[in-house]
């Protein structure tokens, strides 16, 4: 019996997908052990059976950018076999991995996909529901789907979803945000396409602002401006930018102090007035901001050559003595740092290719000034979103927007641009 290759890889990419979103909230409320992290290894080799079978001719940069997070995501492979890895570190690696799998089945699915559109849009749908519902119930029924830390709980305020920690739910909500824009609003068909993109970029933003992440919601500020001015109301946005900024400016100091310390008693409301408290007024006493500069000044000054890196979160031996506590031991706060300090050389060096191509093919692309903002904008989230969170090894899918805003861009001129292709539906018999 033959296997339609689309619902083959459909039904891997959901089923990944779901697996990573619920595999956490599983293991807390139900006792039930990781299904992520296994099923990301037959992920992995599934992928690499059907890449085998399958026709191999690709659109050029998609092949560029497949080679390149194939380069960075197999050199970090290595490490399987030359580090002795904890079971945390393994499934730090095992999930890291899976990047380039995701972008190949995607790539697949939007080649032969008859309304690559609505998929995506289903894909993002299906996503936005996933990082916002579970958050909001939390926040309504004080239902707490993810139990890890003692001290981020919901008892203390934070919501964070079906994630460990709020700045994962931060970043991955700020990640698809220009997505949503991109998709429903730049590609609309409807006033229902533009209701549906607007109600999933507040509910994102909603998302955002109570996960308290300071620099993602300043982020999502500028994406929701940019929006407005993209509208077509460029004028009046900066007006009103303009007078609500002086508006703001003219409140005594003293007031807003007070207002955000009214709000402490409230363990929500406390949580979020307290980092703000901190970023307007005490910066300096802020030890989040503080640490992460001690990370950021000392690898910059003392930069190493590693060629295949430490491991992943295995860093004592490059910062042990010169940073204040041990967090920065395992969680640098940067992607780009941790990628070069576990995996070296070879795989900073193909991640940046792989932004570099994303970059020019987005400026290449015959695309209007406002697919091209919300496209490019979506790589600089993903950049300085992997500064959030200690560490975006275990969150494979906040590469999927930037992913699927290029994989949309290339294979609109397919039709008339791509070389001749058979598609066969993957079959037992064909091996």
């Amino acid at each position: 019996m033959k296997i339609k290759s689309q619902n083959l890889y459909i039904f891997m990419l959901y089923g990944m997908l779901f697996a990573y979103m619920a595999g956490p909230m599983l293991a807390s409320l139900a006792g039930i052990p990781r299904i992520d992290n296994p099923l990301s290894m037959v992920f992995v080799f599934g992928t690499l059976l059907i890449a085998f079978f399958e026709n191999k001719r690709f659109n050029g940069t998609v092949a560029f950018m497949l080679l390149s997070l194939t380069v960075m995501a197999a050199w970090a492979s290595m490490h399987f076999f030359i580090s002795s890895l904890a079971t945390s570190n393994y499934a730090d690696l095992t999930f890291f991995i899976t990047v380039p799998c995701f972008f190949y089945l995607l790539q697949s699915i939007l080649l032969h996909h008859p309304n690559r559109l609505q998929f995506i849009r289903r894909l993002l749908l299906v996503m936005i529901l996933l990082i916002c519902v579970p958050p909001v119930f939390e926040l309504l029924l004080g239902i707490q789907f993810v139990r890890g830390d003692e001290i981020i709980t919901l008892e203390s305020g934070i919501i964070k979803g079906l994630f460990f920690n709020p700045n994962n739910l931060g970043t991955t909500a700020l990640c698809f945000a220009p997505a949503v824009m991109f998709f429903f609003n730049l590609q609309s068909n409807s006033n229902k396409d533009i209701v549906t993109g607007w109600l999933l970029f507040l509910l994102l933003g909603f998302i955002i602002i109570i996960s308290a992440s300071r620099t993602a919601t300043m982020l999502y500020v500028l994406l929701f401006l940019g929006t407005l001015m993209y509208r077509g109301n460029a004028l009046v946005t900066l007006v009103a930018v303009f007078l609500v900024a002086i508006g703001v400016y003219s409140i005594p100091t003293q007031w807003v102090k007070e207002f955000l310390l009214s709000l402490y008693g409230n363990p929500f409301l406390e949580n979020i007035s307290s980092r703000l408290y901190l970023f307007l007024f005490d910066l300096e006493s802020d030890n989040s901001v503080s640490y992460r500069q001690e990370i950021y000044n000392f690898f910059w000054n003392n930069p190493p050559f590693l060629i295949t890196g430490y491991g992943p979160k295995n860093f004592q031996e490059y910062f042990g003595g010169n940073l204040s506590g041990s967090l920065g031991f395992n969680n640098p706060h940067s992607f780009i740092i941790e990628l070069y300090l576990g995996f070296g050389i070879v795989s900073l060096l193909a991640f940046i290719a792989y932004v570099l191509a994303y970059t020019v093919a987005l400026i290449a692309a015959r695309l209007n000034n406002r697919q091209r903002f919300f496209g490019l904008f979506c790589m600089v989230i993903f950049l300085v979103g992997g500064f959030i969170p200690s560490s975006i090894l275990r969150l494979p899918f906040i590469w999927l927007p930037c992913m699927l805003i290029l994989l949309d861009t290339v294979y609109r001129a397919t039709p008339a641009r791509a070389p001749q292709y058979t598609y066969q539906p993957y079959s037992v018999s064909r091996r």
